[in-house]
């Protein structure tokens, strides 16, 4: 939508009656601050200027529509408009009319305000404003709000690393152990092999560290409750799997080999739709590796092909 668009589609309801131009100084003289009033070229201009901007026959300037943004009161805009729909009682009109160009809000008046706004943004960069432009906006604030709310959640309570294995950790031992006895050629690794490969021993202690690191999160977003949060551990572990799957299809020597080369792709992963990825807190290199062995016990992995 381009300002003489805007203009026009509102005329009806907010001019009053008055001509093109003093029509123009009402628009744009409750849009600019009291302060800046004086100072604003645009309403100093002849009066057939001022019917070509209302006409579209004529642009406005981008150095005079910067002006505008400098010294915009989207609050005293919004508090005219409401008076004009009042004395016209036209305010669901208006609404109709901002519906018909794809704007929806709870608050007229300031939809308007917001729209002039954005319009005017348009002409500093030599763009029209379209609706889907409008949403664009409002959903990249939404998403910039949300990015900067997720840095300043509190770090997630750490989950002690257990002694002994626990039952929801033997799909993903039990993998370890083979990979690890596809890379000795021994059929049965087990943990009683451990003793006499201590190499293994420190590699199972590290891999234990790191689920229980991918734990922590898990519980983490249960306790942030039923929001839009809610699901970003399973969002996690899909942009984990959706990034690893092909390296873990490559032909390595053994399975040990393959889980080493998944855990390397897994670290490199920058998994953009896990919303939480935006706090150093709620990501690392341990728990990308620790949904590696989550994916593992769901059985979307395997480190060792059958032969």
């Amino acid at each position: 939508m381009i300002f003489s668009e805007y203009a026009q589609g509102l005329s009806p309801f907010c001019s009053s009656g008055a001509g093109e131009a003093q029509y123009f100084n009402e628009l744009v003289g409750n849009f600019v601050q009291d302060a800046a009033m004086d100072a604003c070229q645009l309403l100093q201009k002849k009066s057939d200027t001022k019917y070509r901007y209302i006409k579209g026959t004529r642009n406005i300037q981008p150095k005079d529509a910067q002006y505008l943004y400098d010294h915009r009161d989207t609050s005293k805009f919004s508090h005219w408009i409401s008076e004009q729909m009042d004395n016209s009682d036209s305010y669901n009109a208006v609404t109709e009319w901002l519906k018909t160009n794809g704007i929806t809000n709870q608050y007229t008046d300031d939809a308007c305000a917001e729209l002039l706004e954005q319009i005017v943004l348009g002409l500093i960069n030599g763009k029209t404003i379209t609706t889907s432009s409008l949403d664009a906006d409002k959903d990249f604030a939404l998403i910039e709000d949300i990015k900067q709310k997720v840095k300043s959640l509190h770090r997630p309570a750490d989950v002690p690393v257990p002694k002994e294995a626990t039952f929801d950790e033997l799909i993903y031992i039990e993998e370890l152990y083979q990979a690890y006895g596809d890379a000795e050629s021994i059929a049965g690794f087990s943990a009683d092999s451990l003793t006499s490969y201590p190499e293994y021993a420190d590699d199972i202690e590290k891999r234990r560290i790191d689920f229980y690191a991918a734990v922590a999160i898990q519980r983490g977003v249960l306790e942030l409750g039923d929001g839009i949060l809610s699901d970003q551990f399973d969002v996690l572990k899909k942009e984990t799997l959706d990034g690893v799957e092909d390296t873990a299809k490559r032909r390595q020597d053994n399975g040990y080999e393959c889980m080493l080369a998944v855990m390397e792709q897994a670290v490199k992963l920058p998994v953009t739709n896990y919303i939480l990825c935006e706090s150093p807190h709620w990501i690392s290199s341990k728990i990308k590796k620790g949904v590696c062995h989550h994916l593992v016990n769901d059985k979307r992995l395997k480190w060792v092909r059958k032969k």
